[in-house]
């Protein structure tokens, strides 16, 4: 057997013999990854997405009061594999595995392929970026890195070498791997030195998870939009401060006058006056008097939170301040409107002809649901005045999203991502909407029960996502939500609850398992007959 060059401490390169008993196998290989990322972070997840595809880890680190899901091909690198090349490490990863990764980066996810090179004492990670293969699924990809770029890892920590590709293949210490992993979409595209003009994009995504208030300097008009659950109103209370915010929310009876304010009647007493007298007075709204707040304390930011904007008639409700939702750079407004009552609340009684505007300390924060039916329409106008920022519907980010649903070795992010998946497949079909798909936060962990589940999830999915054909999603003994409620609630079946409710092709790839060609459907009885046979 010929030599083979290996790096050691310190960055040296060494020649020996390599024996085949060295190549780290999947646990060993399974065993570092876990190490690096539990070293930096407690209570991460590192575990294999499925039987089918056990080779694909889903690396789910929690961030405060959310979490960060990153997917890592994952293998041990052996020596060579070209002829006389003894000079290089390399992986032999199948395509099934790589184009697992390549979709999920597709989806919007961070998705890389690791190499675990080990010797003696010495670990370095080795990355390749990810990219489709119309091999085979089982058909092994090779992947290589020169000992030279492992070796300059050793030392410098974090290092590049440009591949016969173009791309960069990187190395790496071990407590370089979350920086890896953040910087995975770009980092093999382009050499490190250009880290800088990708901080915004850093930065962006650490303010997304850690829990710290992201509080803007001056004032602006932002509409958070997204499914249901994805955690519109959860990216809103990371940027305001709750003692100087007020929250509102739009229906259909929801008027100008309840949003502005009003003339009511009043019993008032003025000075001199033996009792009270009936007089009319204007009664501030919560825009009146969140503006009125900002303009007496400029030093702070104010926030007018509205909640479901949609659901109400807004233009109709914002009436005349609509002018005031143009903004300069400064985030002060751009224009100005003359309100007698509104002036008198902010200026005083004396200021009554005062001009409004609105201060560069104000901000207008709205949530709005893209599914909702019966709702009213957002003109072109209306929208252009306000900042629209699209809240990424990722159904692993909830903290419960490994908790299994109560009858079922499913846990709620698995259920929730394969259904989207098929929301999304059945949209393309029939032409309904994407956007009745689940958010994360679509049902709380408290939902997840026999007696909540059926009716919070199951129910809007057959109600709603799938009415157009129940049955490309449900089981076909299935005939109403009345059935799906008496299969969660009564049923004292050892077969899994949602394998009784769901078509068998669906829950087949909620547990990873490949799909049989034409096995699109079983029955209920014959699931309970599998069961009786294990009995016996």
């Amino acid at each position: 057997m010929p030599d083979y060059q290996w790096a050691v401490g310190k960055g040296r390169i060494v020649t020996a013999d390599y024996d085949r008993s060295m190549a780290l196998n999947a646990e060993q290989a399974e065993a570092e990854l876990k190490t690096a990322i539990n070293n930096l972070f407690d209570g991460a997840d590192v575990s294999p997405v499925s039987d089918e595809f056990k080779e694909v880890y889903r690396i789910i680190i929690p961030r405060d009061e959310e979490k960060q899901i990153f997917f890592v091909c994952l293998k041990g690198t052996t020596p060579g594999g070209r002829s006389n090349l003894q000079n290089e490490q390399r992986i032999q990863q199948k395509a099934k595995y790589l184009n697992y990764a390549n979709d999920r980066k597709n989806e919007g996810n961070k998705a890389s392929c690791l190499g675990v090179y080990k010797h003696e004492s010495e670990t370095v990670f080795c990355a390749w970026n990810i990219n489709p293969s119309t091999a085979s699924p089982e058909t092994p990809i090779s992947k290589q890195i020169k000992i030279t770029t492992i070796a300059r890892a050793l030392t410098e920590g974090f290092v590049q070498q440009m591949s016969g590709s173009g791309e960069y293949v990187c190395a790496f210490k071990k407590e370089f791997i979350y920086f890896y992993l953040v910087i995975s979409n770009w980092i093999h595209n382009a050499p490190i030195s250009h880290l800088n003009e990708h901080n915004s994009e850093m930065i962006e995504e650490e303010n997304e998870t850690d829990g710290e208030k992201t509080t803007p300097e001056i004032g602006a008009n932002i509409l958070f939009y997204g499914v249901p659950g994805a955690g519109k109103s959860y990216e809103i209370d990371k940027m305001i401060v709750q003692e100087r915010s007020e929250r509102v929310v739009f229906h259909p009876d929801y008027t100008y006058s309840d949003f502005v304010g009003q003339i009511l009647p009043r019993i008032i007493k003025k000075e001199g006056e033996s009792e009270g007298k009936l007089r009319y007075v204007f009664e501030p709204g919560p825009f009146t008097k969140m503006l009125k707040k900002a303009y007496d304390d400029p030093s702070n930011m104010y926030f007018l939170v509205i909640e479901e904007i949609n659901r109400g008639n807004a233009p109709a409700i914002f009436g005349d301040i609509f002018q005031l939702l143009d903004r300069n750079d400064d985030g002060s407004g751009k224009y100005h409107i003359s309100n007698y009552d509104m002036a008198k609340v902010v200026f005083g009684d004396s200021h009554e002809d005062e001009v409004i505007r609105i201060p560069e300390n104000l901000m207008l924060l709205a949530t709005m649901n893209t599914s909702d039916q019966n709702v009213f329409t957002l003109d072109t106008a209306f929208q252009r005045r306000w900042e629209m920022h699209l809240i990424k519907n990722d159904v692993y980010k909830a903290e419960h999203a490994g908790e299994k649903i109560e009858g079922s070795e499913i846990s709620w992010g698995r259920f929730a991502d394969v259904t989207n998946r098929e929301i999304i497949r059945f949209g393309e079909e029939t032409g309904s909407s994407e956007d009745k798909r689940l958010g994360a936060y679509f049902a709380r962990i408290n939902e997840l029960t026999k007696k909540k589940f059926p009716e919070k999830v199951l129910k809007y999915l057959w109600d709603d996502a799938f009415k157009m054909d129940h049955y490309t999603y449900f089981n076909e003994n299935i005939s109403s939500v009345d059935g799906i409620i008496e299969v969660f609630r009564e049923s004292q079946s050892k077969v899994d609850i949602l394998r009784r409710v769901l078509k068998l092709a669906v829950y087949q790839k909620m547990i990873g398992q490949a799909v049989a060609p034409g096995n699109t459907e079983e029955t209920v009885e014959s699931s309970e007959a599998e069961e009786g046979k294990d009995d016996e």
